[in-house]
């Protein structure tokens, strides 16, 4: 699991005064593709054919270390370090993705995490510590891809059709979850996790090449010549635009705090798969399966049925059920208990991050996009990293059942919170 990680032109905060006067450019919404059009269905495509790849990696990294050293610490370093380089380097990579073609850097951060994944097999073999590093290195780049995929959304896609588009996009993206982790535990179990690995490579080419079909005409802006200062500079407007915005601010805040118990969890359900249900990564590849059925179920009914329900409900809705399905973990030993409430958490899930994403796009200015959600990003895998550490060492001495009902507590309470929040009731 992850951390809870426009359609007008003046932007409102929640107590109605006027944010911003300032109008991004935008073609008229008449001559802009629809969400099924072809530069959509290219990203979708080619980002579902990528995200089966990484399933295999993702299974197939923290089994490499697993197996050799046998250490929960270790393993949750691999897991942490997945999110590490969003707190280094994200709010750089929010002044990129602003500056320059999105669509140029996603191919480009494709082709490079090609290259990455396909030498892991090769490397891990001779020097083991090369697998952290690798692992850094292959997130590091992906800082730059996920971001600006979210911001060139809005691009491609009619303002009114947003909720939709990103419902599909997270549809997609579960989908190949549920194929692509219940394959990946097989094959890594099987088989060999040097085919993930070369999967894993092939498909980051297949999706440069669906990105490379698109008909993206990038919008372009006066930016300051690119120096240090212009980066910081820049950098801080992305901060500074955040904290004006209440419902940015207070949604933000929600996400940090049930990314820290969303974090802790992530270790966790490895150690559970293999140290109490069994079986390996099999039973591992299951429990992620079953979490991304849950969320391509809650981003269907989303699709269907999202736009009819207020973004803060859903928000924190969302959230609470998230926690509570995390925390029954701590009473469940069986493996058809535990994917029923993996089921139940990926629903959940899927409710409440696409209501946070359709927001964000709906409430930040085309010009500033990829630096708030580098902020966003940088802010939420903070908390996210750092928990994932704490509760892999802390599963050296407390056992896994009660820290899930502890991970589910903590995740939770920022929902309940936010029930009290005016700008994010009323998002």
């Amino acid at each position: 699991m992850c951390p809870l990680g426009r359609s007008s032109c003046r932007l409102r905060r929640e107590d109605g005064a006027i944010e911003s006067i300032r109008e991004p450019v935008a073609l008229p919404e008449e001559v802009r593709p629809p969400a099924h059009g072809r530069d959509f269905a290219l990203l979708w495509g080619g980002q579902f054919v990528s995200q089966m790849g990484d399933r295999l990696a993702m299974v197939a990294f923290p089994w490499l270390i697993y197996r050799s050293t046998g250490s929960a610490f270790s393993t949750g370093v691999t897991l942490a370090l997945y999110t590490m380089p969003y707190v280094v380097f994200g709010m750089f990579a929010g002044v990129v993705i602003d500056r320059f073609n999105k669509r140029a850097l996603m191919i480009a951060a494709d082709l490079v995490r090609a290259a990455l994944v396909l030498s892991v097999p090769f490397l891990a073999a001779r020097w083991l510590p090369s697998v952290y590093v690798l692992s850094f290195a292959t997130a590091s780049v992906s800082v730059f891809f996920d971001p600006c995929k979210l911001a060139i959304l809005p691009e491609i896609v009619p303002a009114t059709r947003l909720l939709r588009a990103n419902s599909l996009l997270a549809s997609g993206d579960s989908l190949t979850e549920v194929l692509g982790y219940g394959t990946a535990g097989f094959v890594v179990y099987y088989v060999s996790s040097r085919l993930a690995f070369t999967a894993d490579s092939i498909t980051f080419v297949a999706s440069a090449l669906a990105l490379g079909l698109m008909r993206y005409r990038p919008t372009t802006h006066r930016t300051p010549r690119f120096s240090a200062r212009s980066v910081g500079r820049e950098a801080l407007e992305g901060v500074s635009y955040l904290l004006r915005n209440r419902g940015l601010t207070a949604i933000t805040a929600l996400l940090m705090g049930s990314a820290i118990g969303l974090g802790a969890s992530y270790p966790l359900t490895f150690l559970f798969a293999v140290r109490i249900i069994g079986h390996g990564t099999r039973s591992f590849g299951l429990m992620e399966s079953a979490i991304a059925l849950g969320y391509l179920v809650g981003a269907l009914v989303m699709a269907w049925r999202g736009d009819r329900v207020p973004k803060g409900l859903a928000i924190t809705l969302g959230v609470g059920v998230l926690g509570a399905s995390i925390a029954v973990l701590g009473a469940v030993t069986s493996l058809d208990a535990a994917l029923l409430a993996f089921l139940i958490a990926g629903a959940a899930n899927a409710v409440a991050v696409i209501s946070i994403n359709t927001y964000f796009q709906e409430n930040v200015l085309e010009e500033l996009r990829g630096r708030v959600w580098g902020v966003r990003f940088a802010l939420t895998n903070s908390a996210y990293a750092l928990s994932v550490l704490g509760a892999a060492a802390l599963a050296a001495g407390i056992d896994v059942p009660t820290l899930f009902v502890a991970c589910g507590a903590v995740v939770a309470l920022p929902a309940l919170v936010g029930v009290y929040i005016a700008a994010v009731r009323h998002a």
